[in-house]
């Protein structure tokens, strides 16, 4: 009567968890909570500037605020920004810009800027990309 018991214990729980989904592992509709971070909805305000310093004319700085349109925070931003010069050669690059926070909240910003030393005033223009951003810690 015992070895009925147990074995009918046995099929029960094991018909329980197939039927409870909690071994399937497919991922339709992303389920089980992923999140998807769209980095054209990262975007680089308008108002992003660069100039040298009013203190030291010989520093070149480009600041100014990403914006995240995301439903998720962007998690470890990774942007970087380049300058050149007026023929549009590379003059300095910088992959490593200060981040008011590394991580931007769903539909806010957050300040950057980077300061390049520019002593002839070559530089003329700059860009700022961004690289890439994760909408979880684990991706």
């Amino acid at each position: 009567m015992e070895n009925i018991t147990t074995i009918l214990i046995v099929f029960i729980t094991v018909g329980l968890v197939f039927s409870s989904g909690c071994i399937d592992n497919t991922k339709a509709n992303n389920t089980w909570g992923e999140k998807k971070i769209s980095l054209d909805a990262i975007k680089i305000s308008d108002n992003t500037t660069g100039n040298h310093s009013e203190g030291n004319e010989s520093i070149y700085y480009v600041y100014g605020y990403i914006d995240n349109n995301n439903p998720y925070e962007a998690l470890n931003i990774k942007m970087n920004v380049t300058t050149y010069t007026s023929n549009g050669t590379v003059f300095a690059f910088n992959d490593t810009p200060y981040l008011e926070l590394n991580n931007i909240p769903a539909n806010g910003e957050i300040y950057f800027y980077a300061g390049f030393s520019d002593p002839n005033k070559k530089i003329a223009k700059y860009e700022v990309k961004i690289l890439d951003a994760k909408a979880e810690y684990w991706t």
